[in-house]
């Protein structure tokens, strides 16, 4: 419907101003104002020397068209409101389990790149937060016609695995009852003993490479539990196996002027406001190379455009790794960063820290099993990726309507109920006719709601943001949960029945669409 407008507007300005201009389309801040609303009359004053109520009168009075029914502007806004009719047909097209995914197939092949924990320990909650966002952002992304591939970069090489090995080894001589001590900032916690009983078993030959094969099968179980899946997972060691990285420092130094200087034993990347170490003294490559190397080999492997979601211990990389990869070839605007903040888990006032499991951190799995996996993910995907939140665990566990997750669930639930119970008694629910009918406060609200559910997907897409669709799923809910208690549909009027159990089954196949993009199930009982 948004489009819709955006066309007529469009249309209009071209043909009585000779001007192509991009015009926002929102939702007025009042109901009474509009169903839509837009301010291209205050974009335009400047060029066609008017004053934006002038032009915004010009562009309604100008408009012929038999969807509109316009609506007073207000101080330049122009405010349009849509034929009942329009919104009826959309209702229509509405009763579709795939409302809202784009036709429009997009010709660029995305690569998005996120959770990439280091392999030494089970996956965290801050994972929990990066993978519930990547794998609904990806959702999202696909119900819009992108072509998107997800991918876990195991960083499996370097001081960490070094040091998983050896706190195996130490947790091994310890059960042998062996003198043993556990490295410097080595890990403990009850999966080191797990994996020290295994490995008493098996006998290894080398701790770090079975710690990182068995750590990564656990991750892996976590994350299929957590509904989350990838197409690829990429070894770092691999990637510096192969060559990538001595390429790098190949390829770079061969750029003119090279931004690669030699410094106190050291080779430094110079930018533009400071100086980093690409190779230190020792010869050894920082974490940047590595990093650089394994996104030209995602250019290489064909895709256009990347994303990383990445957590805030990595920002202050990412200026050279887009510098590095633009000298290179690949312009910095294909390569888009999201930083995936903290989370806090709360019980009441007391924030929760320890685990016995990971002996610091609380890991997914704990989570899952304390709040289920419908809760962590929605309670994830409810705030924007770059702030930081509390997860209130007692909430998460509530069965009431403060709930944000249980009062969706609720909402589809429910909606099922009636039509079962609709269906015994021998009513359809697919049925169109007398929609016309339908013209009460509450079912007007809906009629007008539903089809904000493609414009959501499509912002979402746009700017990376699932939680617009978790809080849309909410409004829905939220309103019909009032339209069922101010209507009867049910043993109501006859002639409203079937119109009512319609709109009905509408909003249950666009609440089970939004909950399947987010990764959250949709019962029809609870």
């Amino acid at each position: 419907m948004r489009k819709k407008v955006e066309q007529i507007i469009k249309k209009s300005i071209s043909d009585q101003f000779a001007i192509d201009i991009d015009c926002e389309i929102t939702h007025p801040p009042s109901e009474d104002l509009g169903d839509y609303s837009t301010n291209v009359a205050f974009l335009l004053a400047r060029e066609v020397h008017k004053s934006p109520k002038e032009i915004a009168e010009e562009i309604t009075a100008n408009i012929k068209d038999n969807k509109i029914e316009w609506a007073k502007p207000v101080n330049g806004f122009i405010n349009i409101m849509l034929k009942k009719e329009e919104w009826l047909n959309e209702l229509k097209r509405a009763n579709n389990p795939n409302y809202g995914d784009s036709d429009k197939k997009k010709n660029k092949r995305i690569l998005l790149e996120f959770v990439s924990a280091n392999p030494t320990g089970p996956l965290h909650v801050a994972s929990a937060r990066a993978a519930s966002f990547g794998d609904s952002l990806a959702s999202i992304l696909k119900s819009q016609g992108f072509d998107v591939d997800c991918e876990y970069y195991i960083d499996d090489i370097g001081k960490q695995v070094e040091l998983l090995g050896k706190s195996i080894l130490s947790k091994v001589k310890e059960l042998q009852g062996e003198p043993a001590e556990l490295p410097c900032d080595g890990y403990s916690g009850e999966y080191i003993e797990e994996l020290a009983k295994k490995a008493i078993k098996e006998c290894p030959s080398d701790y770090s490479s079975f710690g990182v094969k068995e750590v990564l099968s656990m991750q892996k179980n976590t994350l299929d539990r957590f509904r989350v899946h990838f197409d690829k997972w990429v070894s770092e060691k691999e990637i510096r196996e192969k060559g990538m990285v001595n390429k790098v420092i190949e390829d770079l130094s061969s750029v003119k002027p090279s931004p690669l200087i030699q410094k106190d034993g050291a080779l430094w990347f110079a930018g533009e406001k400071r100086e980093r170490v690409f190779i230190r003294s020792d010869g050894t490559p920082t974490y940047i190379v590595p990093d650089i190397a394994y996104h030209l080999n995602k250019f290489e492997r064909g895709f256009e455009h990347l994303i990383d979601l990445l957590g805030p211990d990595h920002i202050d990389h990412i200026p050279e790794l887009k510098k590095s990869l633009a000298l290179l070839g690949h312009p910095e605007e294909n390569l888009e960063v999201k930083i995936i903040q903290w989370v806090t888990l709360k019980r009441g006032d007391q924030t929760v820290k320890m685990s016995k499991r990971s002996g610091e951190f609380i890991t997914i799995d704990e989570l899952i099993d304390e709040v289920g996996i419908d809760a962590a993910r929605f309670f994830f995907l409810m705030r924007k990726a770059s702030i930081p939140m509390d997860f209130d665990l007692d909430l998460a566990k509530e069965q009431s309507e403060r709930n944000p997750v249980f009062y969706v669930q609720y909402g589809h639930a429910r909606i099922s109920s009636l039509l079962d119970l609709a269906r015994e008694k021998g009513y359809s629910t697919d049925s169109q006719n007398n929609l016309a009918l339908l013209e009460k406060d509450e079912e007007l609200r809906l009629i007008k709601k539903i089809p904000e559910f493609k414009e959501v997907l499509e912002d979402a897409a746009k700017i990376r943001e699932p939680h617009l669709v978790a809080y849309y799923l909410l409004d829905l809910s939220k309103i019909y949960h009032n339209f069922y208690q101010g209507v009867r549909i049910i043993g109501g009027e006859a002639e409203l029945v079937l119109p009512r159990l319609f709109l009905s089954n509408v909003v249950r196949n666009v609440i089970a669409r939004g909950l399947s993009l987010l990764g959250v199930s949709a019962p029809v009982r609870m």
